[in-house]
């Protein structure tokens, strides 16, 4: 269940209405970074389920053949108050239905022609990246590879960052990565082990209670927001 009923009544009250669905951009969000293990299904998952809460009908496609992501979420059902669908790449080929909203694991280490189709297809590239130097020099290829091939669609989310890391150093951080080029996120993902344990669960953070379950919900939903209103 969500961390909290009463934002849960909220979020529900407000996403139901014809308005609120109609002011959002259809998206497809692809979520990859050249380095491996640096969080792209938890975020998948939790995006993916964040948006499918507010009543908006969304797919996950798990594009890696690992199949991470449908590990990861195998619990989560679709329901008509959280339609969220979760499915392989292959599977999702004519089956997409009316759907507008998409969020995509991509494969590890994706090659150039590969970029190429996520840049044409994605209406944002998301790239998780710890604080962690030999993490973020990856992060800056990455970067550097969709500068190559002409995207001016992609930006960097610090992940598994520190609890304890004050707000005044993150915030130098990101400024610091701006002044190389590297587009970033002001909201940030914590490190916290309920991710952990959701995923052992299938499920999302969101559904889980707890005050770590709500601090790592909150996370989700101001990236989820710092996404909407672009």
């Amino acid at each position: 269940m969500p961390a909290s009923t009463t934002s849960r009544k909220k979020t529900k009250a407000s996403a139901s209405s014809p308005a609120t669905q109609a002011t959002i951009t259809p998206l497809l969000v692809s979520i990859l970074n050249q380095k491996g293990g640096v969080g792209k299904t938890t975020i998948a998952v939790n995006l993916s389920y964040a948006l499918a809460q507010r009543g908006i009908e969304t797919i996950l496609i798990d594009g890696d053949p690992n199949r991470s992501t449908l590990v990861g979420a195998r619990s989560i059902t679709y329901s008509e108050a959280v339609p969220l669908r979760v499915m392989s790449e292959t599977a999702s080929v004519g089956q997409t239905g009316n759907c507008r909203h998409f969020f995509v694991d991509t494969k590890a280490r994706p090659e150039p022609i590969d970029l190429e189709e996520i840049v044409q297809r994605s209406t944002l590239i998301l790239i998780p990246s710890s604080t962690k130097q030999d993490e973020l020099r990856v992060t800056g290829s990455t970067v550097k590879l969709l500068d190559s091939v002409g995207s001016k669609k992609h930006r960097v989310v610090l992940n598994r960052v520190h609890p304890n890391n004050r707000e005044e150093t993150l915030s130098s951080f990101k400024k610091g990565l701006r002044a190389q080029g590297i587009p970033v996120f002001e909201s940030v993902i914590r490190d916290y082990a309920i991710y952990d344990e959701a995923f052992g669960r299938g499920v999302s953070v969101g559904q889980l209670r707890g005050k770590t379950a709500e601090k790592a919900w909150t996370d989700i939903q101001q990236l989820l927001e710092e996404i909407l209103n672009g």
